[in-house]
């Protein structure tokens, strides 16, 4: 039988990325009126200075304030998730689960 935690949890991330990106996108300080202070976007757009448009911090920012950034963080969090459901529920069901050796 395939562990039904990590598969649920896989398949809550494929069904609802949002419930990951969001999370991740606030602890990292890419908020919906823009970088929070003193957070590390706030840093890393000081370093960079000028951002540029479809650059990896433009699409986290968008992504934070619900713009065209949301559909590239949320669809590459579904496509992590059916891989890495995809390959832990394929070696499980050839390693036999765990289920106890004779």
């Amino acid at each position: 039988m395939i562990p039904l935690i990590p598969v649920v949890a896989g398949l809550a991330a494929v069904a609802a990325p949002a419930i990951v990106t969001a999370p991740i996108l606030a602890v990292l300080g890419f908020g919906a009126a823009g970088p929070v202070a003193g957070s590390a976007a706030a840093i890393a757009q000081g370093v960079l200075g000028n951002v540029v448009a479809g650059s990896p911090f433009a699409i986290a920012q968008s992504a934070a304030m619900g713009g065209y950034g949301a559909a590239i963080v949320n669809g590459a969090v579904q496509g992590a998730a059916l891989l890495v459901t995809g390959i832990s529920s394929a070696e499980c069901l050839i390693s036999g689960c765990g289920r106890d050796e004779i």
